[in-house]
């Protein structure tokens, strides 16, 4: 008689894979669980009978009946019955091994990021036509199930330790990612736990082909055979030149003496690092050819539930994650932060089971750091019963920022709260996965609030016309779906006037208040301003020391690096102070000219000519004249003397202007250059804003050597200077092919011809995106700002 086999909770993930391995041998099978579920569903399209709810009737004497550790065997009226009719009954992992013989069984095993790793190696194996059998604790999207038969000799599983019954296995090779305390209600003591990985390890056939993580501090412990992976130097296969570029990592690994270079994966952080090098340690021992091998880290399209994307809907992008452990959160929201830079990431974790809870208590203090906004819902408890004095409470007293969000309303009170930009990543192993479509499904009939951006325009400067141009641009580049436009535009005697949603410029007579009430009422109530002020009384962080009175974000440098940079003579002080090198130079007041101007031109005579003169505090080379001779020096210096009271003089440098665009708060990207063609000449006001003026080119012809070295050297200055959010830095690259450093300008112009935004564009990021980006860090500057606000708060 063909046997029959019946699975007490076949729902679940590792249960409906050893049915389904069943159902590909063609054999009948049977189960039952609580709910319905997408793997029943899919189940009983394979041909499984499944029931719902436990009862005594779904059992017959010819069947084996497969159980798991979660069943209550002395309640479960199946397993009873099947005790009562002589049944055999074999947990999942003695049915594992049944279903792997005579394969070559590779084991993944370790506290976390095991379910990741065996897709990995399961993926790599099929991109190197090895066909393997597997069974994995997830479902990877291309290959659609959790558990199938292939061809080859290989059987690819995920050896669970919660309940110990991985020592049932005796694979031929493997890998062991880490040991953490976890599942410690089954072990009691961290000492049985790690006895148990030493005897599952000891069980691997193949020291050549057993893989664990020499990073792992429980592991070195241990000192099992086999080959140690990760990044410390005592590493067997090593992992050096680690980078993280948004959704995915390269990096070198060095093993058996030879590097293997540029590898990339498709996932983040660099806990998924350890998990590839692992992975290409053990396939390249296998004899998988490394091309394949590299194709298929290269292609890994993810685990569902671990990172995996669920959508994106008005500019919010939805994460979800299985993560229910405090090392395993850290290390994905690190791995999230790196992927979305200064995005605000908002977090809803769902603890799961009462008793992990009770464990991890006192695990959580550092673990949210990354999350901008962070959630805890009640426990899930997962057939748990509760424990006295276990709840979501202690975890919110170990992580003071979390707020409470109940489950039931954690939609409702999301759509309400999120907007364009923002990040959502759902955590815990419970009913939580559900939210973010939950959320998707609401925003189809209730659009998020959009971003106010105040665009604050004119201003009492020379460089009030170039304002206007730039601000058009800036307007255009707005995404209508995300944000809403407030104009306020600044007459060149400094009167604030209030232009709404209109596009067209309403000139006002000044008279009253700069600021009117009506004006400091309409800019309060937007979320953001967008200073597009050239020059004195904007560029120079006036206007920034404005926007930090009122404590609200703002685009741009802060209103200490602003009024920095646009100090010419200050920043090349900085500049020179820090080693970066910048034209020789010499400077007075208007005091000090008007008192001796023999002593301030004798000044000069250490200087070599050509000269330059400029205004100290001017930008868009107003004022700017380029002097030959000594005979034309004092014209030259009361002309900007015009403009400013402090003026530079400096030595002219021999060579090209090339111009660089830099963007990002902490961690800065330095864009390869533009050129101007200035053939010599004075890159004029004129130059740079008329039809006819100089022309440029937004890729500068450098070598690779002069390129590494410019961007090397203005990120130097960005950072000494403490610039945040943007900024052009002009540099000259003298005939010797050395770079010097003239000028950093906080708000470059914004007109479609300015080299600033072409830079970006002609490197990737266009004007609607640079936009973005900058309201984006803009937000960000604020948030780090109000976080330390609060801490003082707390101290005082």
């Amino acid at each position: 008689m063909e046997k029959k086999y019946h699975f007490i909770g076949i729902g679940g993930i590792g249960m409906s894979g050893l049915a389904r391995l069943l159902l590909q041998k063609k054999k009948q099978v049977s189960g039952s669980d609580i709910a319905e579920s997408k793997l029943i569903e899919h189940l009983r399209k394979e041909g499984a009978k499944v029931h719902l709810g436990h009862l005594a009737s779904h059992i017959d004497r010819e069947m084996t009946v497969v159980y798991n550790t979660d069943i209550k065997k002395n309640f479960n009226p199946e397993y009873q019955s099947a005790l009562d009719l002589g049944c055999a009954c074999l947990h999942r992992s003695e049915m594992l091994v049944e279903l792997m013989k005579e394969h070559l069984v590779l084991a993944v095993a370790g506290t976390h990021g095991k379910t990741t790793t065996t897709s990995l190696l399961t993926w790599v194996l099929e991109s190197g036509e090895q066909s393997p059998s597997f069974m994995i604790g997830g479902i990877v999207p291309s290959l659609r199930v959790n558990a199938s038969y292939g061809s080859g000799i290989h059987f690819v599983i995920e050896a669970c330790e919660s309940d110990g019954t991985f020592k049932n296995y005796y694979p031929y090779g493997g890998i062991v990612t880490n040991i953490d305390f976890d599942h410690m209600d089954y072990y009691g003591t961290k000492e049985k736990l790690i006895e148990a990985f030493r005897s599952f390890m000891g069980q691997v056939s193949s020291d050549q082909h057993l893989f664990w993580c020499g990073d792992d501090p429980h592991l070195l412990e241990i000192q099992p055979k086999g080959m140690c992976y990760g990044f410390g130097d005592h590493c067997q296969l090593k992992i050096v030149n680690y980078v993280q570029n948004q959704w995915s990592i390269c990096f070198d690994i060095q093993f058996r003496e030879k590097v293997f270079p540029g590898i990339e994966v498709s996932l983040t952080g660099k806990h998924n690092a350890l998990n590839a090098a692992a992975v290409f340690g053990l396939a390249l021992t296998l004899g998988i050819d490394e091309k394949a091998i590299r194709k298929g880290l290269a292609s890994f399209p993810g685990v569902m539930r671990r990172c995996e994307k669920k959508g994106e809907h008005q500019g919010v992008l939805f994460l979800d994650d299985y993560g229910h452990h405090p090392t395993e959160i850290s290390a994905t929201l690190k791995g999230i932060r790196e992927a979305i830079g200064e995005r605000r990431l908002v977090v809803i974790y769902q603890p799961h089971r009462y008793s992990r809870a009770k464990m991890c208590a006192g695990l959580y203090e550092q673990v949210f750091n990354d999350a901008d906004l962070l959630f805890v819902t009640e426990i899930y408890a997962a057939n748990e019963d509760p424990i006295e004095g276990v709840s979501h409470s202690q975890i919110l007293a170990e992580v003071p920022k979390g707020r409470f969000l109940s489950r039931a309303a954690a939609a409702d009170t999301l759509v309400s709260l999120l907007r364009p930009h923002d990040v959502v990543v759902t955590l815990g192993a419970g009913d939580i996965t559900k939210l973010g479509d939950e959320i998707i499904k609401q925003l189809f009939n209730r659009p998020l609030s959009k971003w106010k951006v105040a665009l604050i325009f004119g201003g009492a400067s020379v460089e009030h016309e170039v304002s206007l141009l730039s601000v058009k641009h800036i307007a255009d580049s707005l995404r209508p779906g995300y944000y809403d436009i407030e104009r306020f535009y600044i007459s060149k005697k400094g009167y604030w006037n209030y232009q709404g949603q209109a596009t067209q410029l309403q000139e006002k007579e000044d008279d009253g208040p700069l600021i009117s009430d009506q004006v400091m009422e309409r800019l309060s109530a937007c979320d953001i301003s967008f200073p597009v002020l050239h020059g004195t009384y904007g560029e120079d962080g006036t206007i920034q020391g404005f926007f930090e009175l009122l404590k609200k974000p703002y685009v741009g440098c802060d209103y200490r690096s602003a009024a920095l940079c646009m100090d010419k003579v200050a920043t090349k002080r900085l500049l020179l102070q820090e080693g970066i090198p910048t034209s020789p130079f010499v400077t007075f007041s208007r005091y000090e000219w008007c008192k001796s101007r023999k002593m301030c031109l004798d000044k000069t005579k250490e200087l070599t000519y050509p000269l330059f003169v400029k205004p100290s505090h001017l930008g868009s080379s107003i004022g700017v004249k380029k002097v030959n001779h000594s005979r034309d020096l004092e014209e030259a210096i009361r002309d900007a003397f015009r403009f400013d009271t402090n003026v530079l003089v400096e030595n002219g440098i021999d060579g090209r202007e090339i111009e660089f665009a830099v963007l990002g708060n902490d961690c800065p990207v330095v864009f390869p250059p533009g050129e101007i063609l200035t053939g010599g000449k004075v890159y004029s006001y004129e130059d740079k804003y008329s039809v006819n003026g100089m022309k440029t080119n937004p890729k500068a012809p450098l070598s690779f050597k002069q390129l590494e070295e410019g961007m090397n050297l203005v990120k130097h200055a960005y950072k000494t200077c403490f610039c945040m959010g943007m900024a052009r830095v002009d540099t000259f690259l003298d005939t010797d092919g050395r770079f010097w450093l003239n000028e950093i300008n906080p708000i470059p112009g914004f007109t479609h011809n300015s080299l600033y935004p072409v830079i970006c564009s002609v490197n990737g990021l266009q004007s609607q995106d640079l936009v973005d980006r900058l309201i984006i860090l803009g937000l960000h500057r604020r948030r780090v700002l109000d976080s330390l606000e609060v801490r003082a708060d707390c101290v005082c």
